[in-house]
């Protein structure tokens, strides 16, 4: 998948709450799982001391209150403070923008797999070129390329043809 996206990007499920290592995996709006390393982010990023509010989300009993809210995280339990226009003290749940959050992740590899990375690997476990399953599939060895660079989308009908034609291979879709 493209690392580009339209907008400002949005978490829109929380995948897996790592407490014991601080790490969450999160699902971006533009289709990329991607982890969150907490550990790494409070202390070496954000430079969070014990005297910020930020620096409960180190204790991992505190840290797996995370919820999703308005498509990025919250942290209820953690309460940040500040002076309104009216001079009174507001205090609000802790929370972080996503688009903050995406620039701070790295890809999920775990979960991330794009059409075009699993047919590559495919195509290199069958031992064939990229002109090979063009030729047998009835596609260009361009269309292949940019399928493998996930510069090109795919229909569900051609992903069929190229890897049942192409690769010799059953194609089954499953969702879980």
């Amino acid at each position: 998948m493209s690392n580009r996206f339209r907008g400002l990007p949005k978490i829109l499920k929380i995948n897996e709450v790592d407490s014991k290592n601080l790490r969450l995996s999160v699902l971006f709006s533009n289709s990329e799982h991607r982890i969150l390393d907490f550990k790494k982010i409070l202390k070496d990023q954000w430079q969070v001391e014990p005297s910020d509010p930020e620096h409960i989300l180190l204790d991992p009993k505190e840290f797996k209150k995370v919820k999703l809210s308005n498509n990025t995280l919250s942290w209820d339990n953690v309460m940040m403070y500040m002076t309104g226009e009216d001079g009174n003290l507001m205090g609000t749940a802790f929370d972080v923008g996503a688009d903050v959050l995406y620039k701070l992740s790295v890809p999920d590899e775990e979960r991330s797999h794009s059409i075009g990375e699993l047919f590559r690997k495919w195509r290199m476990e069958a031992k064939l070129t990229q002109d090979q399953v063009a030729i047998q599939s009835g596609t260009s060895r361009t269309y292949i390329t940019k399928l493998e660079n996930g510069t090109q989308d795919i229909e569900l009908d051609t992903l069929f043809k190229i890897v049942e034609g192409g690769l010799g291979k059953r194609l089954k879709i499953s969702v879980e």
